[in-house]
């Protein structure tokens, strides 16, 4: 008989920049990039690893000493993440703030069940992957709410499993830190744990984050259309997770470069038949999301009542985009809010791979000539996605190496959009060269259904 899945809290942290080191109380006022963030439930990440056996209390001990001994450093660089997200009455701006004595919080758990199972591809349910990530609470609030809210930034959670494994679950609002400022956070983080293993000398982080708001230029007044938007927004103060993430399962699938080239060319194919142009922008993300959307498409219920186009919702970077410098090193979020949309017959049509790659050229030259195009709708059209993407092979959570190498495995799992909108996760791959690492939840029939059609799909190019 199956010993029943079990997660055991064994301790709870505080984690503050080193003690002997003097941060400043800062406070930082929300751009637009962010204001649409507070939205949605905050951002999960797990990271599975191998630990060597024998598993002992001794090199437990070490390793959370380690973890959180590092985790400490590193706050020394990015203090802000142990600060809040205060949340004040309306119509005053949301801010992150943070004050002498803030922290992290760290939780020290254990899992009776085995980490292979948990970091495999197949289908695994949510709600036992949630046990290994901390909980925050969402800046979710609702139009009769009055009261000020103050929530936490960042919380961080290891799990031990007794087949020696270990996993590292990162929990951080939308608001506090992009993919690429998580990233530099994760990497320092895990240069400093490098450090104190005596496995390298302490090269000094290269990257200082940048804190000074003033970089992100407003000439529309961008920051106060979207605030107001959101303050008028009359969203439930709950965790939508809770109520629907028990039917949902996990899988985990791949595109190699080979299959991402034999999608290119089928496009491309089918253009050629009907003499026309093939989309310009065949890259790695849009032709992989392209095909990921049309599997799902078909094992979702048809929108019977829909007679408009369907929109699948991602992010672009908006570093590279604004028309001004700033740092690369710019903490916080710079990245834009794109739709992506068709009709459902065009796309479950047998030319869906064009139409969708076709749309996405759409969307693409749209941002080259201006990224802040429509921009004062970002919350209002993403509340009528589908589908949405998060992550992206450009940002590689897999470099990351915090002294034992690349991780197992990493899941990056949604937050409030179960049973709503479609959520397609992107990472480069542990061992993809020019491939993608694609997660999708849906519920387990459903994910039967897709699993037969993304496998099939392929062969039948």
């Amino acid at each position: 008989m199956a010993v029943p899945f079990n997660v055991n809290v064994l301790d709870h942290h505080r984690v503050s920049p080193p003690p002997d080191s003097v941060m400043p109380p800062i406070s930082l006022p929300l751009t637009y990039f962010d204001i649409p963030w507070l939205s949605y439930s905050p951002n999960r990440t797990l990271f599975f690893y191998q630990m060597p056996p024998p598993k002992t209390t001794t090199t437990t001990t070490i390793l959370i000493t380690l973890l959180k001994q590092s985790l400490s450093l590193s706050l020394h660089h990015f203090y802000p993440l142990a600060g809040n997200l205060s949340i004040p009455l309306p119509p005053a701006e949301p801010l992150m703030v943070y004050t002498e004595g803030d922290s992290v919080s760290f939780t020290v758990a254990e899992s009776n069940t085995s980490i292979h199972h948990l970091s495999g591809n197949h289908p695994r349910t949510i709600s036992k992957l949630s046990s290994l990530l901390p909980q925050l609470p969402s800046p979710i609030i609702s139009r009769g709410c009055h009261m000020p809210l103050t929530l936490p930034l960042l919380a961080i959670q290891v799990t031990v499993f007794d087949d020696s494994g270990f996993t590292v679950g990162v929990t951080s609002q939308h608001v506090a830190a992009d993919e690429r400022t998580l990233y530099e956070f994760m990497n320092c983080w895990a240069s400093f744990c490098k450090y104190l293993m005596n496995k390298e000398s302490f090269v000094k982080f290269k990257f200082t984050p940048w804190f000074d708001r003033s970089v992100i230029l407003d000439p529309i007044s961008l920051k106060a259309t979207l605030l107001k938007q959101w303050w008028n927004r009359a969203n439930p103060y709950k965790d939508p997770q809770q109520e629907t993430e028990h039917n949902m399962v996990q899988s985990t699938f791949f595109l190699s470069s080979s299959d991402i080239n034999k999608i290119k060319h089928h496009i491309v194919d089918k253009c050629k038949i009907v003499n026309e142009d093939p989309p310009l922008n065949l890259s790695l993300y849009e032709t992989g999301v392209a095909y990921v959307w049309i599997c799902l498409l078909k094992v979702e219920e048809p929108h019977d009542a829909k007679t408009g186009p369907i929109y699948l919702g991602y992010n672009a970077s908006g570093i590279s985009r604004l028309k001004y410098e700033i740092p690369l090193s710019y903490f916080g979020c710079c990245i834009v809010f794109g739709r992506v949309g068709a009709l459902e017959s065009d796309l479950l049509h047998e030319d869906g791979l064009v139409c969708a790659t076709k749309s996405f050229d759409i969307e693409i030259d749209r941002l080259v000539r201006d990224f802040l195009e429509g921009s004062e709708r970002w919350i209002s059209e993403w509340d009528e996605l589908n589908v949405r993407v998060i992550g992206s092979p450009k940002v590689d959570f897999y470099r990351i190496d915090f002294g034992w190498g690349k991780a197992e495995k990493i899941e990056k799992l949604p937050g409030d959009d179960h049973g709503r909108v479609n959520v397609i996760s992107l990472n480069g791959g542990r061992d993809l060269n020019g491939g993608l690492e694609i997660g999708m939840v849906l519920p387990e029939d459903k994910m039967t259904a897709f699993t037969s059609l993304f496998n099939s799909g392929l062969k039948e190019l």
